[in-house]
């Protein structure tokens, strides 16, 4: 067993770590095996020259664009205010123009419009009950949900411990708390923008992206822009900077009604793809929407957010509360611009030249291991050559074999 293994090693130390190899040319006269290797290098030159070099401009310097977008929205709504159920109310219309839904008015490749707003008037600094949604019921016996000096689950103030008729419900009592008073939840009027006229606005993108290896600055509108034109998708409309909102609903997966009222965030994606090669001075993104977050999501949906405006009258000081919801719109710019370039189309020629040698791979194969003359092959194609001094002695010589 130990001489067995010393056998092993020593063949793996001579044979394999103090041998070299070297590659040998063996020229086989055989027609079939010649055609298959000159058909698979035809094959694999037009996948060089078809794929890698033309399909996918291998010989084209890339580099992806750089860019900012100006926005502008344009349209009018109508809204109805309620304070208890949307739209049942005839008695409260309003018209929100641009500053009503546009909040805030700019924005850094993003905007941002309102649909629903939830707002409470004449909040001052003082005690008041908690609002019936909240669920803080208490009785002049039970007061444990009332912790004195603790803040609300809401946040909006701190219990003062006492126990309080409800501001909604006078047959109810609950925990009064200390802070901006009236609650937001108990004493607030719903706005909801008309989804018809929301569906109407338009969006104006302005967009400059540049390609600095190239030194080439794009704009997406043109000296020949009709600014009457609305995108629509189509090949007649592409390069229209003017998309109506109700295009881009449409063309979401998504729940309107949810979106419209808690809100979403949506992605405008811009897909610069330039070839400056054909044509240096023209290139039109194309336009991708998608959904990022809704208004029906089971985990946090929506998007919303609250500001307050404070005024002073008499000496005390008051504010109006906004809880605002609505589509957050953000731009996304991609894509890539090519120019030839002569050193990239050597590394494209160049990397396809070494898949040549998979021709070899498999002639070599068959003539191994399917060929019937597989065995006069393998003693044509290896040899042994021990040298000694300046003579060599080739133990294993190919002479012209048939096969």
């Amino acid at each position: 067993m130990a001489g067995a293994a010393k056998n092993a090693l020593h063949s793996f130390v001579f044979n394999v770590l103090l041998t070299y190899s070297t590659v040998k040319l063996v020229k086989v006269p055989h027609t079939y095996i010649a055609i298959v290797h000159r058909i698979l290098q035809l094959i694999i030159l037009a996948y060089i020259i078809g794929y890698i070099v033309i399909w996918k401009k291998g010989y084209q310097q890339i580099q992806e664009p750089r860019g900012t977008s100006v926005i502008k929205v344009k349209g009018i709504a109508r809204a109805i205010g309620n304070n208890s159920t949307f739209y049942t109310s005839e008695d409260t219309k309003y018209v929100w123009d641009t500053p009503e839904y546009e909040m805030p008015a700019i924005e850094n490749n993003a905007f941002f419009i309102a649909t629903r707003q939830t707002v409470t008037y004449d909040q001052k600094q003082g005690r008041c009950p908690t609002a019936l949604a909240d669920k803080l019921f208490c009785n002049d016996t039970d007061k444990s949900a009332c912790k004195t000096d603790k803040p609300t689950p809401n946040t909006f103030g701190y219990f003062t411990g006492n126990c309080n008729q409800s501001l909604e419900d006078d047959t109810r009592k609950v925990c009064e708390m200390e802070g901006w008073c009236p609650e937001e939840l108990s004493e607030s009027i719903d706005y909801m923008m008309n989804s018809t006229d929301l569906e109407n606005f338009t969006i104006f993108l302005k967009t400059m992206v540049t390609f600095t290896l190239f030194k080439r600055n794009l704009r997406n509108i043109q000296e020949t822009t009709n600014f009457s034109c609305r995108f629509d998708g189509t090949a007649h409309t592409a390069d229209c900077p003017i998309i109506r909102l109700g295009y881009i609903l449409d063309q979401l997966n998504t729940n309107k009604t949810a979106l419209l009222l808690d809100g979403g965030l949506i992605e405008i994606r811009q897909d610069w793809i330039c070839n400056f090669d054909r044509n240096p001075k023209k290139c039109t993104p194309t336009y991708e929407f998608s959904v990022l977050q809704s208004g029906d999501d089971k985990q946090s949906p929506g998007i919303n957010y609250r500001y307050a405006n404070r005024y002073r009258i008499n000496g005390t000081n008051y504010r109006t509360l906004s809880k605002v919801y609505g589509l957050r719109f953000v731009i996304a710019i991609t894509g890539k611009g090519g120019q030839f370039n002569i050193v990239n189309l050597f590394i494209a020629i160049g990397s396809g030249i070494g898949f040549m040698v998979i021709a070899g791979i498999v002639c070599d194969a068959i003539l191994m291991y399917i060929h019937k003359s597989r065995d006069k092959y393998r003693r044509g194609k290896f040899s042994v050559c021990e040298v000694d001094g300046t003579n060599s002695i080739e133990n294993q010589v190919l002479g012209h074999s048939d096969i």
